[in-house]
C-alpha cells in the first residue's frame, strides 16, 4: 500500500499558526494585550495571511466579493436597528403572553426564530431574543436552558432556510449567479 508523504513549508505553519491566534481571539472576544476587539483580530489575522502567502493586495482584493459584503452590511444594520428599536424584543413579548404550555411555547419560539433568522441575522436574532426569553422563562418559573437550546437551534436551521439568511448562503448564492 502506497503511502502519502505530506510536505509543508514554513508559509503553511505560518498560516496555521494565524488561523489558530485569530480563533483564540474569536473566542476571548478579542486580543486584550493588543487591545483588538473580534472585528480587529479577522483584520489583523487577513493581513497577516495576505502578508505570509506573498499574495498581491490586487489579487486579495480580487477575493471579495463585494456584492454579498455590501447586502450583509445591509441586513446587519436593519437587523442591529430592529433590534434597538426592541422588535425582537416585543416579538418574543407577545410570544411569551400567549397561553400556552411549556412545549407550546417552546414551539412557538423556536417557529418565530427560525422565522426570523430566515429574513435576518441569525446573529442578532439570537442576541437580541436570548435575555428576553430568560427572562420570560424565569418570570414563568422554568428552566430557561431548553428553551435557548431551542433558540440557538432554530435560529441556525431558520437561517440556512434563504439565500439571505446567512453570509455563507448569501456566498453561494453569488457563485451560483
Amino acid at each position: 500500500m502506497p503511502t502519502t508523504v505530506f510536505h509543508h513549508s514554513a508559509t503553511d505553519w505560518g498560516v496555521v499558526a494565524v488561523f489558530a491566534v485569530v480563533y483564540l481571539g474569536m473566542f476571548l472576544g478579542g486580543l486584550p494585550r493588543l487591545k483588538l476587539d473580534r472585528s480587529g483580530v479577522a483584520l489583523l489575522g487577513a493581513i497577516a495571511v495576505i502578508a505570509l502567502a506573498g499574495l498581491p493586495v490586487e489579487d486579495a482584493a480580487r477575493a471579495i466579493d463585494l456584492p454579498t459584503i455590501v447586502l450583509l452590511f445591509a441586513f446587519m444594520v436593519v437587523s442591529a436597528q430592529m433590534r434597538l428599536g426592541g422588535f425582537y424584543g416585543a416579538v418574543t413579548r407577545r410570544v411569551g403572553e400567549m397561553p400556552l404550555s411549556r412545549s407550546g411555547l417552546l414551539a412557538a419560539l423556536i417557529l418565530v426564530a427560525g422565522a426570523l433568522s430566515a429574513v435576518f441575522s441569525n446573529d442578532i436574532v439570537c442576541l437580541a431574543m436570548t435575555p428576553v426569553v430568560a427572562r420570560l422563562c424565569l418570570r414563568r418559573g422554568i428552566d430557561p436552558l431548553p428553551f435557548l437550546i431551542g433558540l440557538a437551534c432554530a435560529a441556525n436551521i431558520g437561517s440556512a432556510a434563504t439565500l439571505i439568511g446567512n453570509p455563507q448562503n448569501m456566498l453561494i448564492g453569488s457563485v451560483l449567479q
